[in-house]
C-alpha cells in the first residue's frame, strides 16, 4: 500500500477551519468531498501524517475512486496542490492556506444552492457509500484526465436524469458511481457519456458493465468527442462485418449473442481482426460450420498464452507441435504385471494350445 505525505504552508499549532473555506466553498461543495478537506486539515495537526488514498477510504466507507474524486475537485478549487512520481503515484498533499486572489470564491459568485443540487449531492453521497467494493476504473495517467471543467451538481443530475431515461430504470448507488468516474477519470463530457449510453442501449446493452467496457474502448482509441466516438463506432460496426465474413455469413446483421462475443475479443481481449480471423478459420476447418462459442475457446485458450500477433500463433503451434513430438519419440513404458489379489492369486496358466492339438489327433 504506497502512501503520501501531508504537509501545509502555514502554522498548525491548532486545528481550525478558514473562514474563506466555510463562507465559499463548503456551501457548493458535496458533502463527502468536505469531511475529506476536514479530515486532512485534522491530520495535520496528528504525530503522524503518512497518509494513503486506502486509509482515508476506508476511514469514510468510501472507495478510493471516491477519495481521488475529492482530491481531484479541491486540487481545482486551489486549495490542494497534489504530488505525483514519475509512475503518476500519489506522493503528497499541500494544503494551500490562501488561495491565488484570481480563484477566491466570493459569495455574489456562489450560487444559492437549489433542491436539485441537493439532491444530486445526497445520490452521489449514497452511491460513495454503498459502493465499497466496486473496483475503481483503472486509468494509465491519473494526473492527465480529469476534463478542465468539472461538473456541477445541476449538470450531473441532468446527467444522470437522461441516462436513467435511456436505462429505463432508476439508477443504482453503484451505476451512479460509475458513471461519474466516466467524466472525473476518463474525462469524457456530459454529451459523450449521454452518447455512450444511447449507443450501448440502442445495441440492447443496459449492462453498467458493458458501458464501462465501451467507454474504456473509446479512452484508450483517445475519443473525446461525440464525433470521435462515432468514427469509433463505425470501425467498430466494420469489424463485425468482416468477422461474419471469416465465418461465411452474409446478408444479414450480427444478433446481440453474436456482438456481445465479438465485443469481448474486440475490446476485453484487445485482438486484432487478423487474430480473430485466423480463430474463426480453424473453427471452420475443425467443424465445418460458424461457431461463436467455439472460437471463443480459441481466442480464450491464446489470451492466456499472450498471443497477440500472427506470430505469436505461429510461435504456439510450433511448440504444440514440438512438444507433441516428444511425447511420441518418447519409448513407451514397460507393461506391469497384475498384481495379485483376492480374484487373481495363483499361478496362471501357460499352456501351449497348437501343442496340445497335436498331441490329442496322434492319440
Amino acid at each position: 500500500m504506497s502512501g503520501f505525505v501531508l504537509h501545509g504552508d502555514g502554522d498548525h499549532g491548532h486545528t481550525l477551519v478558514p473562514n474563506l473555506f466555510l463562507d465559499n466553498y463548503m456551501p457548493e461543495a458535496n458533502g463527502e468531498y468536505v469531511k475529506i478537506y476536514l479530515y486532512l486539515l485534522r491530520c495535520l495537526k496528528s504525530d503522524t501524517q503518512e497518509l494513503s488514498i486506502e486509509l482515508i477510504a476506508n476511514k469514510f466507507e468510501n472507495t478510493e475512486s471516491d477519495v481521488r474524486r475529492a482530491l481531484k475537485y479541491w486540487e481545482r478549487m486551489k486549495l490542494l496542490k497534489l504530488q505525483y512520481d514519475n509512475s503518476q503515484n500519489l506522493t503528497g498533499i499541500q494544503i494551500v492556506n490562501e488561495p491565488e486572489a484570481g480563484n477566491v470564491k466570493t459569495e455574489t459568485q456562489t450560487p444559492v444552492a437549489s433542491q436539485s443540487a441537493a439532491a444530486i449531492g445526497q445520490t452521489a453521497a449514497a452511491a460513495q457509500t454503498a459502493a465499497g467494493s466496486v473496483p475503481p476504473i483503472a486509468s494509465s495517467t491519473p494526473s492527465a484526465i480529469l476534463p478542465k471543467d468539472p461538473l456541477t451538481p445541476d449538470e450531473a443530475q441532468q446527467l444522470l436524469f437522461i441516462c436513467e431515461q435511456y436505462l429505463g430504470k432508476p439508477l443504482s448507488s453503484t451505476e451512479v458511481s460509475k458513471i461519474l468516474d466516466l467524466h472525473d477519470i476518463f474525462g469524457f463530457s456530459s454529451s459523450l457519456i449521454e452518447y455512450l449510453v444511447e449507443y450501448s442501449v440502442s445495441g440492447g446493452h443496459k449492462s453498467i458493465h458493458y458501458i464501462e467496457a465501451t467507454a474504456r474502448a473509446w479512452h484508450q482509441a483517445g475519443c473525446v468527442t461525440v464525433t470521435q466516438a462515432r468514427e469509433q463506432v463505425t470501425i467498430f460496426n466494420r469489424a463485425y462485418f468482416k468477422i461474419l465474413k471469416a465465418f461465411g455469413i452474409a446478408g444479414r446483421n450480427p444478433v446481440d449473442a453474436e456482438i456481445t462475443c465479438m465485443d469481448k475479443w474486440l475490446k476485453d481481449y484487445g485482438f486484432s481482426l487478423e487474430v480473430i480471423s485466423e480463430a474463426c478459420s480453424r473453427t471452420m476447418a475443425a467443424i465445418h460450420q460458424p461457431s461463436f462459442p467455439y472460437t471463443d475457446k480459441i481466442l480464450a485458450s491464446w489470451k492466456k498464452q499472450g498471443v497477440k500477433s500472427l506470430s505469436d500463433i505461429q510461435n504456439t503451434d510450433q511448440n504444440r507441435s514440438t512438444r507433441k513430438a516428444k511425447e511420441e519419440a518418447a519409448p513407451a513404458a514397460p507393461k506391469r504385471p497384475a498384481s495379485p489379489n483376492r480374484f487373481h492369486n495363483f499361478q496362471e496358466r501357460d499352456y501351449d494350445f497348437k501343442e496340445l492339438e497335436k498331441q490329442l489327433i496322434n492319440q
